[in-house]
């Protein structure tokens, strides 16, 4: 095996403006959809503002119940003929409920639309998960999931799961978790909520934040904007030992980007397992393998959001995955693909291909199965009242009295 500094390639995702063009969305590509959740004073509405104007370059759509805090100028509002509004740097904000989520969606990704990003602000509309399974409905050749964000508020986290017993399910259902309002408490005590989260999300990202500032680079899943080496990665929000999370407005530094390449092809039902547990602390990744195949090896291009997989056919360049996270080990993100290469002489049955085809983007038998993979650890299906609050089949019957 080769060495682990042979392995690994590090960088740090830059906040700010930059690399923000190679996050624009091409042409024919579907619409990147993110579902924004976190209980009142979690700071998820300052995150979602945050995005609508520091973003230079994208187009972002915000899809809220309504309009509320949203900082819309008032007189826009006032004059609007329908449900969406369009803002002064491009982006635009809809007003929508439940019913109407899928052809909203659809209108947004319509290419004349010109955007980059959808953002679906979860108060007033439905349960997180139930909203994650609406975007799934939708066509993926029009829309794709980008990830499943919750927000919630240093201070008062513990307070907030004694209020909200569901809190802790929509923990488990998140792929990343904003710590907010980090500066109010001390290094310590982030760790503490840190293992707090993890008990519900033992692999899930946690990053800490301060005013919600969350560069978009990290949630559309950029490139390394600058190497970094295995040793001055951060893996606690980018303080040195013995520091203070206060009054530090460069928490973001902490993410990471470690690329990893295989040793071989690999064969595809490991392949799977080995995605079903990615690296404590990943949130995305991308890249192109060569899986195995009973008629020879095939390549594809991959992209795994929490526990989200697609896979499309072809890929170009060297095979290997850039793994972006918070936190992460260097030392398990090397290796979480280990167990997936094919051994020397080992041949892979025909059948091992088939369980492929429910994350093939373009493939007819994948689009009436779900496209995350379940993982005992991360998935939460809706239990006791929450589950008489929505349903999955029938978005309409969601009481619109609820409000996470």
């Amino acid at each position: 095996m080769e060495a682990l500094s042979n392995r690994l390639a590090h960088g740090h995702l830059a906040g700010g403006g930059d690399g923000r063009t190679d996050a624009r969305r091409a042409p024919g590509e579907p619409l990147p959809v993110l579902v924004l959740t976190g209980y009142l004073g979690a700071g998820k509405t300052t995150l979602l503002n945050h995005l609508l104007s520091g973003a230079p370059g994208l187009r972002i759509a915000a899809i809220v119940n309504d309009f509320g805090e949203i900082d819309v100028d008032a007189t826009a509002v006032a004059g609007r003929v329908d449900s969406m509004v369009s803002l002064a740097n491009g982006c635009v904000c809809c007003e929508v409920d439940a019913s109407e989520l899928a052809g909203t969606l659809g209108r947004l990704a319509d290419p004349g639309m010109g955007l980059d990003l959808a953002v679906i602000e979860a108060s007033g509309l439905a349960e997180p998960s139930v909203l994650s399974r609406m975007v799934h409905d939708v066509p993926r050749d029009i829309v794709r999931h980008a990830g499943m964000i919750q927000v919630v508020n240093a201070e008062g986290l513990d307070d907030a799961m004694e209020r909200h017993p569901r809190l802790a399910a929509h923990l488990a259902e998140a792929d990343l978790v904003v710590v907010n309002k980090c500066d109010l408490v001390t290094r310590e005590r982030f760790g503490e909520l840190r293992a707090t989260i993890r008990a519900h999300a033992p692999r899930v990202a946690v990053l800490p934040a301060v005013r919600a500032a969350v560069p978009a680079g990290l949630l559309l899943g950029l490139e390394p904007a600058a190497p970094r080496t295995a040793s001055t990665a951060a893996t606690d929000g980018g303080h040195a030992p013995g520091g203070d999370a206060r009054d530090h407005s460069h928490l973001h530094d902490g993410y990471t980007a470690v690329t990893v390449a295989p040793d071989g092809h690999l064969h595809p039902r490991r392949f799977l397992a080995a995605v079903s547990a990615p690296p404590t602390g990943a949130y995305r990744a991308k890249g192109t393998l060569t899986l195995a195949d009973a008629d020879g090896p095939r390549r594809y291009e991959v992209a795994l959001v929490g526990r989200r997989l697609e896979l499309r056919a072809g890929g170009s360049g060297p095979d290997g995955l850039v793994v972006i996270g918070v936190g992460m080990d260097d030392d398990e993100v090397a290796r979480f693909l280990d167990e997936a290469v094919l051994a020397p002489g080992e041949h892979v049955d025909p059948a091992a291909g088939l369980g492929l085809h429910p994350y093939l983007i373009g493939d007819p038998d994948s689009s009436d199965v779900e496209e995350w993979i379940y993982d005992e650890q991360r998935a939460a299906p809706l239990t006791g009242a929450a589950a008489m609050l929505a349903d999955p089949e029938d978005p309409e019957a969601f009481d619109p009295a609820f409000t996470p």
